[in-house]
């Protein structure tokens, strides 16, 4: 069969990542299995792809093949590659006319810094739908629409870092500083093979991804594999705990100097790696109070609590869902649902969450049952109670302990027939 075969072929040549699983440290590790190829750079300038004009210091962690060959869409079966040709077709950009001032923008910022690049019509297999939204601080955000790839290429059970790690790793008394990366993804080169599947039109051009896109479900996988090696030399070398997501990352330590100190070492440490830091986002000076992950983490005493941006964002969110319930009013099933989930990672902070999102769940689960998922609904007024409860717990913002504290008294109760009663003991101590 020719289109097993050329599959087959493929795979061969594919290089970067296989798909292996291995648990080490209750993590899935995605297992390399490079074999080089020589790559003809004609990109030496710009962010994209960057980290290839770094291979020297990549080759001390043993990661210069990774690097060098670069991202790879590893394909579900060896179906994917005719599935998408049967459906390939142009998608043009369709925005408002600010919306395509501000796309033009930021493309034009992208060639420059070589993460995409122009690519001929009759070279591409695979377009994806490009899309602009506003972030909250006003400024826009280029997003690569991917949906319908990610159908295709194959799926790797990985587990990153969250905030349950935090929680794990903080200690009384911490002092912490937090790093970010600019456009982190954008670090690392995309394999020859794969470009013409990451293309994308606008007023009539075509273009590709040269450097690895957000929106792909094997991006995180990619940057996380190429960052591990970096943040396993740290933690060997420093007395530092550090936790990394995608491209935030905190450093933890009982003494405030010297982790001034560590800091600028991990700084210089990404930046000899060929990673771009940006400064504005890092808090470099150490603190006991900071911001990952969307919360606001207190080291001193150990506690956690929603970010003021958040609070705000999330009580806006609920008070109109409160007078649409009121109102009757007609909701989307999916916004209905980007609600629940964005209330269900309140838990850490809320540990009754769960509970007080049931109804509106249920609710939603039904509607999607019946109507389907890209269809309206009408919330039942039974859901009242459990918005209220969620807007005063939002109000209050109640810092969560992170610690927990051991009983000092025991209480034991008598549940007999006939009489009951209790006794309280002292717990004694250790």
């Amino acid at each position: 069969n020719r289109n097993r075969t050329r599959y087959r072929d493929r795979r061969v040549r594919l290089a970067g990542l296989k798909k292996k699983e291995t648990r080490k440290e209750g993590r899935a590790e995605i297992l390399r299995t490079v074999k080089p190829t020589r790559r003809i750079e004609k990109y030496q300038t710009g962010m994209g792809g960057q980290t290839t004009r770094y291979l020297d210091q990549w080759e001390t962690i043993n990661m210069k093949d990774f690097i060098q060959q670069g991202f790879t869409l590893q394909w579900k079966d060896n179906q994917s590659i005719n599935n998408l040709e049967r459906q390939l077709k142009i998608m043009k950009f369709r925005g408002t006319e600010e919306e395509a001032k501000e796309y033009k923008i930021m493309l034009e910022e992208e060639l420059k810094e070589n993460i995409v690049i122009p690519i001929k019509k009759e070279q591409i297999k695979w377009y994806n739908p490009t899309f602009m939204i506003k972030k909250a601080n006003g400024k826009w955000r280029k997003i690569l629409d991917a949906k319908t790839l990610n159908k295709q290429i194959a799926d790797f059970h990985f587990k990153m870092h969250d905030s349950t790690e935090v929680k794990q790793t903080i200690r009384p008394g911490d002092w912490g500083t937090s790093l970010d990366l600019t456009s982190a993804f954008h670090h690392l080169i995309v394999q020859a093979e794969s470009q013409p599947y990451l293309a994308f039109e606008f007023q009539n051009n075509h273009y590709t991804y040269r450097a690895m896109p957000f929106g792909t479900k094997h991006s995180p996988i990619y940057f996380a594999t190429a960052m591990e090696p970096i943040m396993q030399q740290i933690r060997m070398k420093t007395e530092i705990r550090i936790i990394n997501y995608v491209d935030d990352i905190l450093l933890l330590h009982q003494n405030k100097e010297y982790l001034k100190n560590m800091t600028q070492r991990v700084i210089d440490a990404l930046k000899y790696f060929g990673f771009t830091m940006n400064m504005e986002k890092s808090e470099t000076a150490p603190s006991q109070t900071v911001i990952f992950l969307g919360w606001e983490w207190n080291l001193a005493n150990a506690t956690v609590k929603t970010k003021p941006k958040k609070r705000l964002l999330l009580l806006h969110d609920l008070y109109n869902m409160r007078r649409w319930v009121r109102t009757g009013t007609e909701i989307t099933v999916k916004q209905t649902a980007k609600l629940i989930g964005k209330l269900n990672y309140l838990r850490l902070q809320f540990q009754e969450a769960s509970l007080f999102l049931n109804t509106m769940d249920h609710q939603k689960a039904q509607a999607a049952r019946l109507r389907g998922w890209n269809t309206t609904m009408v919330m039942n007024k039974t859901a009242i109670p459990d918005i209220n409860w969620w807007i005063a717990k939002l109000r209050a913002n109640i810092p969560a302990q992170l610690i927990q504290i051991p009983p000092q008294m025991t209480m034991t109760t008598d549940a007999a027939p006939s009489g009951w009663g209790s006794t309280l003991e002292k717990e004694q101590e250790m």
